[in-house]
C-alpha cells in the first residue's frame, strides 16, 4: 500500500531535480541579425590589430567594446562605453565586465554565458564584440 505513494514521490523528486539542472545554452543574440555569422566556433581570421564594436543601446546605457587581435587569437578586450548613469548601474558595469572580458579570452568568441543580474549589459556586450570580430572576417 505504500509503494505507490512513495515510488510517486521518488519519480517527481528524480524529474524536479532532471528539469532544475537542465542549463539551455546561450546564442548571441546577434547571430539571427548576422544570418549566423555570430555562431563561430572562435576567431577564424588571421587579422591583427584593434577594432572597436559597433555602440548597442541598452536600457541603462551604451555599450562598446573594443577588441585586440593578434593573427586571428583575441589578445585583450576593452569596454569603451558600459552603462554608468546611476549609481547601480555603474556597480554592474563594474562588476561584469571583468567577468566577460575573462569569458572572452577564455572563449576566444563572443560565444559567452550572460553574467547573472547584468544581462542588458552582458547581451551588449557580446552584441558589440561580435560587431568587432565581424569586422576582421572572424
Amino acid at each position: 500500500m505504500w509503494k505507490r505513494p512513495l515510488a510517486a514521490t521518488l519519480l517527481t523528486t528524480a524529474a524536479l531535480v532532471l528539469l532544475l539542472s537542465f542549463k539551455t545554452p546561450y546564442v548571441a543574440p546577434s547571430s539571427a541579425a548576422t544570418g549566423g555569422a555570430g555562431q563561430t566556433a572562435g576567431v577564424r581570421s588571421t587579422y591583427s590589430g584593434q577594432l572597436t564594436g559597433n555602440a548597442v543601446q541598452t536600457p541603462y546605457g551604451d555599450v562598446q567594446i573594443q577588441v585586440t587581435l593578434q593573427n586571428g587569437t583575441i589578445t585583450d578586450v576593452q569596454a569603451l562605453q558600459l552603462p554608468n548613469d546611476r549609481g547601480h548601474s555603474a556597480e554592474i558595469s563594474q562588476y561584469a565586465s571583468p567577468q566577460l572580458r575573462s569569458e572572452v579570452l577564455q572563449a576566444q568568441s563572443a560565444q559567452v554565458d550572460t553574467i547573472s543580474g547584468a544581462t542588458y549589459t552582458s547581451e551588449g556586450y557580446v552584441q558589440s564584440l561580435q560587431s568587432a570580430l565581424d569586422q576582421a572576417g572572424a
